[in-house]
């Protein structure tokens, strides 16, 4: 049994239990794939993270593995942004360092930090998002699986940034109210071949422009309480069904209400690449032993 450094940290929020937790472990080095999964399905958590040393060359700062319950993912924002947190915490960033560089499944991402302590902000440059498929003809069952209408214009359309969110628009009023059958949601998941559903609505007069739940109970995540991989892709959704204009090229998203988390991302893209911040807040420091 060896000990080692850990951390819950509470991503895109300031406030304890609040936000989207990730679980954090240092000095990961020696921990093999199926250890570091089944460390991920034991915290519970939808994310779990491992620091290892970089690829040689690479001139990263860190590696960072990113596991769910079921699997491991290429790239995901919270679980980047709260590590980030905890790693100029733990000392793996110095503190005055103001830009580094993470190694991913998705290869070397650029990440900065603006401002200090708890007003800081922590961005990184998302992969860049593809457009997969549109999935106007699947409105209906859609509709049906998630419990309230989606439009049709725009229709539905899926994005891949490491997952693969499936993005519909409602109104404010259906999205706050939500309440999708979560064993079909799954079923359809497969079916269309994406990791989820990420619904959204379009917001005015209210410090954040956009309203977005996502959905991921096939991957064990019936509603992730923020999730940054579906707003760094949003914007490519929205660029590409002409709604960018309405947000603007930086805006905040609002997250996690419905769970009473409510966490807020910030975005900004240039319509092709986008990054994604936001605050971050250390909840547990010990130690794990496996």
């Amino acid at each position: 049994m060896t000990t080692r450094r850990f951390k819950q940290v509470d991503a895109f929020t300031s406030r304890p239990l609040f936000g989207n937790p990730v679980a954090v472990v240092f000095d990961a080095d020696d921990l093999g794939d199926d250890e570091m999964q089944k460390i991920a399905n034991w915290t519970n958590l939808s994310e779990t993270t491992f620091f290892k040393t970089p690829t040689s060359g690479s001139g990263a700062d860190y590696l960072l593995r990113i596991f769910y319950p079921k699997g491991e993912l290429p790239f995901a924002g919270h679980p980047t942004i709260g590590s980030a947190h905890a790693a100029i915490e733990g000392g793996v960033i110095p503190p005055e360092k103001r830009e580094f560089v993470m190694e991913c499944g998705a290869g070397l991402l650029p990440l900065h930090v603006e401002g200090e302590g708890s007003e800081r902000l922590i961005f990184v440059r998302a992969p860049q998002s593809e457009y997969v498929h549109e999935f106007g003809t699947s409105v209906e069952t859609i509709s049906s699986v998630l419990g309230a209408p989606v439009a049709t214009d725009p229709p539905p359309a899926s994005v891949y940034n490491g997952p693969t969110w499936l993005f519909c628009q409602m109104t404010t009023e259906d999205i706050a109210r939500l309440q999708p059958d979560m064993t079909a949601t799954a079923r359809l998941s497969r079916d269309l071949g994406v990791s989820g559903f990420a619904t959204f609505a379009l917001v005015e007069g209210q410090p954040h422009q956009v309203h977005i739940r996502v959905f991921a109970p096939d991957g064990g995540v019936p509603e992730d309480p923020v999730t940054g991989s579906a707003n760094a892709s949003l914007p490519t959704y929205l660029a590409r069904v002409g709604l960018l204009d309405r947000v603007g090229k930086e805006y905040v998203s609002s997250q996690g209400r419905e769970l009473g988390r409510d966490g807020r991302v910030h975005v900004r893209t240039d319509g092709v690449r986008t990054e994604i911040g936001g605050q971050a807040v250390t909840v547990i420091d010990g130690e794990i032993r496996i």
